[in-house]
């Protein structure tokens, strides 16, 4: 499976509001106390390991920039393909 740079300087973002959205939502549905943390710190880290994916392949993507594209970054475990205008 290969993904487009493009779709994941764009679409990442909204996924990771999405599930710090559904994190708030099940934290007020939840009656329990420990249930809510459990909620939110289950979200943040969900958010914080795909934030940090999205930037080392952004990174990554720049630091090959004008290079020969000689592997292709990961984005959890999905291939990244590069623009053909940045493989010179």
């Amino acid at each position: 499976m290969t993904v487009d740079l493009n779709t994941i300087q764009t679409t990442a973002p909204w996924a990771l509001i999405t599930i710090g959205v559904i994190g708030i939502v099940a934290a007020i549905i939840i009656k329990k106390v420990v249930g809510k943390i459990i909620a939110l710190v289950l979200a943040a880290v969900i958010i914080f390991i795909g934030w940090q994916q999205r930037q080392h392949v952004i990174d990554y993507a720049n630091s090959m920039r004008d290079q020969t594209c000689k592997s292709a970054p990961s984005f959890i475990g999905i291939e990244v393909s590069l623009p053909d205008s940045w493989c010179r």
